[in-house]
């Protein structure tokens, strides 16, 4: 299902017939990549929140899939600790759907580090859908 929701999710289509809203980019401290989350409520398919990272300066591929929530009900933290570790803030207590550790890019390897969103956290409210009663 992660694989469907991915390519949906890249093609760019969902928000024409779905909730969707994309939070705030985290750029790497060097411009080699980037990372976003995205949010969309799919009705009676299901709810996502969909962390990905895009390294279009690095040659081999250009993005991928870092995590997923299968809800909108909080946004996703993001935040460079240094060149090759993105940290990501979820929300306590949801199940995380394909969590990876990290990822190499055109040779260049990244980590992915989790902690827990705390209250007060902007992240916390999500970009849009989940505003609205998402669960």
């Amino acid at each position: 299902m992660i694989v469907i929701l991915s390519a949906a999710l890249l093609s760019g289509c969902p928000g024409r017939e779905f909730a969707t809203c994309t939070g705030p980019v985290a750029t790497h401290p060097e411009g080699m990549c980037s990372a976003h989350y995205y949010q969309a409520d799919y009705r009676g398919s299901g709810q996502v929140t969909q962390v990905l990272v895009e390294c279009n300066e690095l040659p081999s591929k250009p993005g991928g899939n870092v995590v997923a929530i299968h809800s909108v009900a909080h946004g996703v933290g993001l935040k460079w600790l240094s060149a090759d570790t993105l940290e990501v803030t979820v929300p306590a207590g949801v199940a995380l759907q394909g969590q990876r550790p990290g990822d190499t890019y055109g040779g260049y390897p990244l980590q992915y580090a989790y902690r827990q969103l705390q209250a007060g956290e902007p992240a916390l409210q999500g970009c849009g859908p989940g505003k609205s009663g998402g669960t």
